[in-house]
């Protein structure tokens, strides 16, 4: 009985191993790991574009006009430039102020040394006028008097007792300033200009 169980067995094996040796031949060895992948997916080279140029704008055509010929101009036709001339400063007369400024002017011959007389023909013209006046003030001294000859400038500070009596004969020209207290006797009226001119007309 153990003989034939023994001879069972060891066919078994044999036939296992048989099997096992057979499938062992038929199977193909394993390929490397570098052949396995495919090529499609083999990395690929990469290359860089080139740049794109950059846009350019478009060119304008500007038209150029031909050059003209210039004209000589001749001698006579020729534009000189007037010269200019500078204008020249004219300085400030400064007027001395009080007697000192009325020494001037009668230096200048602006105006003249006056008197009673003066003062007398003013007072019939203006009596002549129906004016009813009292000239005893004029005539008492108390006021210089000057007769107007030129265009004169009024020195300062004639006021108080540094006042004077102006004289003005027809076509004379007024004096120019501040009269202060002074008077001015117009003859061809017979009028009196001035602050005082009441003061001085009454009793």
């Amino acid at each position: 009985m153990l003989l034939p169980a023994a001879v069972l067995v060891l066919t078994l094996i044999l036939g296992a191993a048989a099997s096992l040796r057979f499938s062992a031949d038929s199977d193909p060895p394993p390929a490397p790991v570098s052949e396995v992948v495919p090529e499609a997916i083999q990395p690929l080279e990469v290359v860089e574009a080139p740049p794109a140029p950059a846009p350019q704008r478009p060119v304008e055509s500007v038209a150029v006009e031909p050059e003209r010929p210039v004209p000589q101009a001749t001698v006579a036709e020729a534009v000189v430039p007037e010269a200019v001339v500078p204008e020249a400063a004219i300085p400030e007369v400064v007027v001395p102020e009080g007697r000192t400024g009325l020494i001037e002017a009668l230096r200048r011959g602006e105006l003249r040394p006056g008197s009673q007389a003066d003062i007398a023909r003013w007072a019939t013209a203006a009596r002549a006028s129906g004016q009813s006046i009292e000239t005893e003030r004029l005539t008492g001294g108390a006021m210089d008097v000057f007769v107007v000859e030129k265009d004169v400038m009024v020195p300062g500070r004639l006021t108080g007792a540094h006042a004077v009596i102006f004289v003005l004969d027809a076509g004379k020209p007024f004096p120019r300033g501040d009269l202060g207290h002074s008077l001015v006797l117009d003859l061809p009226s017979g009028s009196c200009i001035g602050v005082t001119c009441g003061i001085m007309l009454s009793r």
